[in-house]
């Protein structure tokens, strides 16, 4: 069976201490333009394991060093890239006068304040006696923070104060957003058993005074049976605050009495699960929760690899079990070798703030498979391969994992590298979609060779370790950096959309009652807004919840409440804008209104959201009805559509102009919507008076392409031609027509004015045969596949050849 990589280590987020740059400003060195790849120029050797601070700028990964001189061996050590200035150090330097040693696992917190590492040096020589089993867990506080370099203080002390040794080195620490809470695995103290145990530290306590370290809950007190053979409990995970703590156990923790596992074979290795504890739930002996598991029943073979978002609400794991959902799963035949998939699971399902309530809604979705609602069986479809190494963003909406799956995409990556990697897609929770991390068409034959994403909070920055640094470098033109292992970034920026407001006539020197604006995230990853701005002083923000702090998932939305308060009569116009936390980008901007007048008309509803439709189809249409709430009768002389898209939404029949609408008496308006364009499109309904008074409603809707591919022959020839053809697709772009396997495209076509193409595509002759994918891709995203049955070109056979018969 195959052995899989397991990510470790948190994605927390804390206040930012060090968030001072916007990710704008970051294309220049080594974070590239949003849809870009980079390569980090690691100078080391086989540089791997990255950890990535929330705002995307600090990275910290291992590596080897130059080999010395006089022995001809390298030093595992951690670095530290900064990937505004491009900037890299050693962190774990040999202080002069001790001993050489290796540093492992390094993880930075969430506000890029603090790394801790694993490491064999004797940084604190009144504690560590660097002796026997050396390794030990440091933490280092950084410069930028007020820390001094190479100052490492010692996190895992024994009872004594002095340092525990025998820290397991296969399972990397956690730590908090802050850094203050750190959590790692060392080998137990019970003189019954001696296996793995998680400590937890809090480093705001000092090194000698009691609570400072506390050991993981659901450790059952007596010996595990002979029968089976345990590890015990490892791969913590914390959240921001560090007080949930996600973990992997071969013991039954969640139990009122907590006991071991047991296995599927006799002398084998037992059955672990994945569990949450809170640290301060107020009953502790229901303070550990089973994950891994489906109606409170632990998963048949178990699972592994957990981590936890930011608040610790949404956990990830990796499982080969095949009855945790249901779900269409790859045939095994072998439950030993059955393919790992990736969970997500919410502790959190109605959103009330409080965790691990009998869930309403399904809790436990698959993360490595095609949405149920894209797949005409209703029942999402699992990848055909293993998935594994799991990383969240800070809301568990973005998921980045590893893959070796052929189902996932529509088009393949060849693989390589160890038997740890694949393929990086990220799973984006809310939309129900899954995207490359190398998405890039100039990437198509770049292998999947990576493993050990991590993400930045917003998801909007992935960086893994690739063996692909080589192709890469070609396809990105640059100078490969690497030997062995390399760093890869990859950015992408979310689609915002903000419709356009407006009040219509309000009283004069009165304010208006509050009208919401929407941002909407068409994605990919989240969106952390922060300034939000109106630049004229009639209009007033009161409220909402697009604000620092509150993290957007793509596929949702945030909301600004705003007033309307004219002082002059005359119309107002300014413009909303909302910016990142960082300043800078994504931002959005929308056009506000109003005029000082009396109001005599209002619209029900005053905002609605149509369902998502298709580029130049009829998506769907709403009847708003126009009220008068005047006192006298009035007339209605314009029903027009504005905004920022009013192209996209038609008034099909409406009853209002043409006649005297009295008191209280109200009209119609059908508007259709009719989208050109994809993405979040918005307008504003306005209806107008014989007295200039006016009224709107705000219309919006997702549009997208939902192209269509097919061959003039489902049977084709290799080395003959064959006609193919769509619709759906943008207007006037190329779209690049070839097999799933990430060859090179064999035809390139340019749809006309209305999306359609009609082509000949030229077979290579020494194609194999066999049922195969052809994959139409536009720049823009609109992807869509056909099977075809490939039959052998006929062989010539040439008079007086080897084999011709003569």
């Amino acid at each position: 069976m195959r052995r899989f990589g397991r990510l470790l280590g948190a994605a927390l987020v804390a206040a930012p201490a060090l968030m001072v740059v916007p990710p704008s400003a970051y294309a220049d060195v080594l974070v590239p333009e949003p849809g870009g790849t980079t390569l980090v120029p690691t100078a080391e050797i086989n540089a791997n394991g990255p950890s990535v601070s929330n705002d995307g700028r600090w990275v910290v990964y291992a590596a080897q060093s130059d080999p010395d001189a006089g022995t001809g061996i390298g030093r595992r050590s951690a670095y530290r890239v900064d990937l505004l200035t491009g900037a890299t150090v050693e962190l774990s330097v040999v202080p002069d006068g001790a001993r050489r040693g290796d540093t492992v696992l390094p993880r930075i917190s969430g506000d890029g304040c603090v790394v801790v590492a694993i490491t064999e040096i004797a940084y604190d020589l009144f504690r560590d006696d660097d002796r026997d089993l050396r390794w030990d867990v440091y933490r280092l506080v950084v410069p930028e923070c007020g820390g001094e370099p190479n100052a490492w203080e010692l996190v895992s002390s024994g009872p004594l104060g002095t340092a525990r040794d025998g820290v397991f080195t296969d399972s990397a620490p956690a730590v908090s957003g802050s850094g203050a809470v750190i959590a790692y695995v060392h080998q137990s103290d019970a003189t019954l058993y001696r296996l793995a145990t998680i400590s937890i530290i809090d480093t705001t306590i000092p090194i000698d005074e009691p609570g400072r370290a506390r050991e993981v809950a659901g450790v059952p007190v007596e010996a595990p049976a002979r029968a089976f053979r345990y590890r015990g409990f490892y791969e913590p995970s914390l959240s921001q605050n560090g007080r949930h703590l996600a973990f992997t156990a071969d013991a039954l923790a969640s139990d009122r009495l907590p006991g071991w596992s047991t296995g599927a074979i006799r002398g084998g290795w037992a059955t672990t699960q994945v569990y949450v504890w809170d640290r301060l739930a107020a009953d502790q002996t229901t303070a550990v929760h089973l994950v891994s598991g489906a109606s409170g029943a632990p998963s048949e073979l178990g699972a592994h690899s957990p981590q936890l978002s930011g608040d610790g609400r949404v956990v990830a794991f990796v499982s080969g079990s095949r009855d945790l959902v249901p779900a269409i799963l790859p045939r095994c035949d072998d439950a030993a070798d059955c393919p790992t998939q990736v969970y997500r699971y919410d502790r959190d399902t109605d959103g009330n703030g409080v965790f691990d309530e009998p869930p309403r809604v399904q809790y436990l979705t698959i993360v490595s498979a095609l949405s149920a609602g894209r797949v005409r069986s209703g029942l999402a479809t699992a990848g055909d391969a293993a998935s594994w190494a799991p990383a969240l963003n800070v809301d568990g909406s973005s998921i980045a994992f590893v893959t070796d799956a052929t189902n996932l995409m529509p088009s393949r990556r060849a693989g390589g590298g160890t038997a740890t990697d694949g393929d990086v897609l990220v799973a984006e929770h809310h939309l129900g979609e899954l995207r490359r991390v190398l998405d890039d068409p100039a990437l198509v034959d770049v292998p999947g060779a990576h493993n050990r994403p991590t993400m930045s909070a917003t998801g909007a920055i992935v960086v893994f370790d690739t063996m692909s640094s080589v192709a890469l470098a070609r396809d990105l033109g640059v100078t490969s950096p690497a030997r062995g292992r390399t760093l890869a970034v990859a950015r992408v920026q979310p689609q915002l959309a903000l419709a356009e407001l407006d009040f219509g006539s309000v009283l004069l020197a009165f304010e208006s009652t509050e009208l919401f604006a929407t941002v909407q995230n068409a994605g990919p990853a989240a969106f952390e807004p922060g300034e939000v701005v109106v630049d004229n002083t009639a209009f007033r923000i009161t409220g909402g919840s697009c604000t620092a702090g509150i993290v957007v998932a793509a596929g949702s939305s945030c909301s600004v409440r705003m007033t309307f308060n004219p002082t002059v009569q005359r119309g107002y116009q300014g413009t909303l804008t909302v910016r990142d936390r960082n300043g800078g980008e994504p931002s959005v901007s929308a056009t506000v209104r109003g005029a000082a007048g009396d109001p005599v008309l209002i619209t029900t509803p005053g905002g609605v959201d149509l369902a998502t439709g298709e580029v130049g189809r009829l998506a769907g249409s709403v009847a708003v009805s126009v009220d008068n709430v005047g006192f006298a009768p009035t007339r209605v002389v314009g029903v027009t559509v504005g905004g920022k898209n009013p192209g996209d939404f038609v008034v099909a029949a409406e009853a209002c102009t043409g006649r005297a609408l009295n008191a209280s008496a109200k009209c119609a308006v059908e508007v259709e919507f009719r989208p050109t364009a994809p993405g979040y499109r918005s307008a504003l309904l306005i209806v107008t008076t014989d007295t200039g008074s006016y009224t709107t409603t705000v219309l919006g809707g997702y549009a997208r392409y939902r192209p269509e591919f097919r061959t003039a022959d489902a049977v084709v020839t290799a080395g003959r031609e064959f006609g193919v053809g769509g619709n759906g697709f943008p207007p006037g772009t190329t779209v690049q027509i070839g097999f799933d396997d990430g060859s090179a495209a064999l035809l390139e076509v340019t749809t006309s004015d209305d999306g359609t193409f009609l082509a000949v595509l030229d077979l290579p002759g020494l194609l194999r045969g066999g049922r195969r994918r052809l994959v139409a891709t536009a720049p823009d995203g609109a992807v869509v596949t056909t099977d075809v049955l490939v039959r052998p070109a006929a062989r010539v056979v040439v008079a007086g050849t080897p084999g011709s018969g003569t």
